[in-house]
């Protein structure tokens, strides 16, 4: 089940929005809501699957109301709606992760095309990460540890790189990965396929990143979970 947030301080845009979302992702749970405020006030602990919001709203715009959301480590998906044509609007939308934008008036085509692409993404095996220049597109295979840095960032271990700032949470991207990428630590997750070696005596496993071994500690409870996963090999 997808939970969806509406933002917009426009009554028949959000009902609007929400009888379209209901329609094509039945099983979802849809949460409207009019004032930016609101979400911060109340919501601060919820998690979003996706998020439609309104540009020009009284009190924080909602390129605000995504910065405070970013800083507190949520990073749905994210699509900024408007009224007005401006790139500005878009540009910055862009630099916080937004992956598309509509323009009012809203038409039922568009939102439905913006809900097939969720759907696309939830499907394909790539996932698409927040980093500082922009949206960077990742084979999930690719991913082979996360760790977290602080409250709102990560940084994933690739084959060829260390990508050290990602908007996110350990636990919103284990929503978007596999069944073979398990927690190992409060702090990080391992892609189990991605294991090279381990030591069973020192509770660790070994990846290679960038052609150098690196070396994940394993919590004890989470190592009888990779050995059961390594036996049925």
């Amino acid at each position: 089940m997808y939970k969806i947030l509406i933002v917009d301080d426009e009554k028949p845009a959000r009902e609007f929005i929400a009888e379209l979302v209901a329609s094509y992702l039945p099983d979802s749970e849809i949460i409207k809501i009019d004032h930016p405020q609101k979400v911060l006030d109340s919501l601060q602990t919820e998690e979003f699957d996706i998020l439609f919001l309104d540009v020009c709203m009284p009190g924080m715009t909602g390129l605000e109301l995504l910065e405070n959301l970013r800083r507190k480590g949520k990073n749905p998906y994210t699509v900024l709606v408007s009224a007005y044509r401006e790139f500005d609007y878009a540009v910055k939308g862009i630099e916080l992760g937004v992956v598309q934008y509509l323009t009012k008036p809203l038409y039922r085509e568009k939102v439905y095309e913006t809900l097939r692409l969720f759907l696309n993404q939830m499907n394909m095996n790539t996932i698409l990460l927040t980093v500082p220049q922009g949206i960077l597109r990742v084979n999930i295979e690719n991913i082979l540890a996360i760790q977290t840095v602080d409250r709102t960032h990560v940084k994933i271990y690739t084959p060829d790189a260390v990508i050290p700032c990602v908007t996110g949470t350990l636990s919103k991207l284990q929503r978007l990965l596999p069944a073979h990428f398990h927690y190992i630590r409060r702090n990080s997750i391992l892609n189990y396929h991605a294991i090279a070696a381990s030591n069973l005596k020192w509770n660790e496993v070994v990846i290679h990143c960038k052609n150098e071994k690196v070396t994940f500690s394993v919590s004890r409870e989470n190592m009888k979970e990779l050995l059961n996963w390594l036996r049925d090999r």
